[in-house]
């Protein structure tokens, strides 16, 4: 009876285990992004789609602020304009699926769908994050790493590629990670062109922060389990930090 308790957990063990691995490699491939490599571009070359539209209008959020800080934070997006009794007027139910301005904001976390964001200083200086055409999908205050380190940062989700060549900057492209300081400045890119960010963690009692991104190997425009991951570590010293790539699935190549 002992020995038979011991193969069937055993046998539920390896079950959790390839149901993982199989809904990690499924959820690659469901409503993933394509990459059309002879399209793909950088969104600074793309034509700006705003003053050609006047379906839409550019609005700001009400600020936000992270706690410890002293840096309002005003996400820009994108609304619909919708026709009423032959005059314009912006309402909930004008909102689009694809360009909404309307956000969640949780303690360390902003999430929405921003074009940019624009800075505020306690002197009401003002910065805007970017001047590049680009998706703001989530925005992480780093808290864990200013405890430690004295130093805010400032993690970001962005799509900044119009990485299946059409002509559009949404959800159907890549997925970039980004970083930059409290108040907006030195933003930049984390994870390598045209890798899909997949997801990052902290890990509590480390000044470090682990991230995943997934390479189209085999260049054939889709994100699968024929591809490949790679993970990276960022270590924070004060205010600096580094970007390691590491392979911990090298044992098993």
């Amino acid at each position: 009876m002992y020995s038979l308790s011991i193969k069937t957990s055993d046998r539920i063990i390896r079950f959790i285990v390839l149901f993982e691995l199989v809904t990690l490699f499924v959820s690659c491939g469901q409503d993933k992004p394509t990459i059309d490599y002879n399209k793909s571009m950088d969104t600074t070359s793309m034509v700006d789609d705003i003053p050609g539209d006047t379906t839409k209008m550019i609005v700001s959020e009400l600020p936000v602020k992270f706690d410890s800080t002293d840096v309002l934070l005003f996400p820009i997006g994108l609304v619909n304009l919708q026709e009423r009794g032959g005059y314009s007027k912006m309402g909930s139910d004008s909102y689009s699926s694809a360009d909404i301005a309307s956000s969640y904001f949780g303690n360390d976390d902003l999430t929405g769908n921003f074009i940019n964001i624009i800075f505020q200083d306690k002197g009401g200086n003002e910065r805007k994050l970017t001047d590049k055409k680009v998706k703001i999908r989530s925005v992480n205050f780093l808290r864990n790493v200013f405890d430690k380190t004295k130093t805010g940062y400032l993690l970001y989700s962005v799509s900044d590629r119009d990485s299946n060549g059409d002509k559009e900057l949404n959800y159907s492209d890549l997925e970039a990670l980004y970083i930059s300081k409290v108040d907006g400045s030195d933003f930049k890119k984390l994870s390598r062109e045209l890798h899909e960010f997949y997801d990052w963690n902290w890990i509590k009692g480390e000044s470090r922060i682990y991230f995943r991104t997934l390479e189209d190997k085999n260049k054939d425009g889709e994100l699968n389990n024929q591809d490949q991951f790679h993970y990276y570590h960022i270590d924070f010293s004060g205010d600096s930090y580094a970007v390691t790539e590491y392979n911990p699935v090298k044992a098993f190549e």
